[in-house]
């Protein structure tokens, strides 16, 4: 069957329904349950009207003003109904891509962006950094002074990063003391500035188990690094092991 023929019609409307914002699937769902039945309703009791006689039409305004009140009464309930869907569809989405504890986005997040911003960098011939940090011996942190003392630094560290960065970075909490960022537009050097800057602040940093951290760091650029979200990942990756490897609190080669 011809796919442009009328017989994929219902099917392709049902995609579309599916594919909509939650907002206009509820206002076109009630629409078709509450206001196009009243409006066929009154379209039937004004052909019964019309067919009476003269002298018995005198409530005729009194019906029409009153349907119409009450298609407006129950045109601001579905409004109001899809406003709330579409608060708490936002709300859902938001618990679902950020981590409770830091604010920051999660894995899951990270995982869709890195691809966006690739396929980004790809398309417009711009660089693309992905950063990797990690929280040096966060172990001791939390067997010494409690997970309370690590969940401060997590915190911290977060707030430190995101007083460093601009509006397009994208920071996520990718494990549990390992950072992923994402930094659009920005070659290896300017990376390599920026992560320092982020380690320097963060060694600097007073934390409330009254003890210095540090962070150790890995690079990998777009397209000179690496050309897939895997294989720049492995990059950074690679650049934060070698970090680690070379006495921590340092970036990676």
């Amino acid at each position: 069957m011809d796919p442009e023929g009328g017989g994929n019609a219902a099917p392709r409307a049902f995609r579309v329904m599916r594919e909509s914002p939650i907002r206009q699937r509820v206002v076109i769902a009630l629409a078709l349950s509450t206001v196009i039945p009243t409006l066929i309703l009154f379209y039937v009791l004004l052909m019964h009207i019309v067919g009476m006689p003269p002298e018995q039409r005198g409530y005729l305004p009194a019906l029409a003003l009153s349907t119409m009140m009450l298609m407006i009464g129950g045109g601001a309930m579905i409004w109001d109904l899809a406003r709330e869907a579409d608060r708490a569809n936002t709300r859902w989405r938001d618990l679902s891509l950020t981590d409770e504890l830091t604010g920051a986005y999660n894995r899951r997040y990270f995982d869709l962006r890195l691809r966006e911003e690739i396929a980004r960098a790809e398309r417009s011939g711009h660089p693309l950094c992905l950063m990797l940090l990690d929280v040096d011996h966060f172990k001791d942190v939390n067997d010494r002074h409690g997970h309370d003392a690590g969940d401060a630094v997590l915190k911290e560290i977060c707030r430190i990063i995101q007083a460093q960065s601009r509006a397009a970075t994208t920071l996520c909490r990718y494990g549990g003391d390992e950072f992923a960022i994402l930094l659009p537009e920005t070659a290896w050097t300017g990376a390599l500035v920026y992560g320092d800057r982020i380690r320097t602040s963060v060694n600097r940093a007073t934390f409330p188990h009254a003890e210095p951290v540090t962070i150790s760091i890995g690079l990998g650029a777009f397209p000179d690094d690496a050309r897939s979200p895997d294989d720049l990942f492995k990059a950074a990756d690679t650049s934060l092991y070698a970090a680690k490897a070379g006495g921590r609190n340092r970036i990676g080669g």
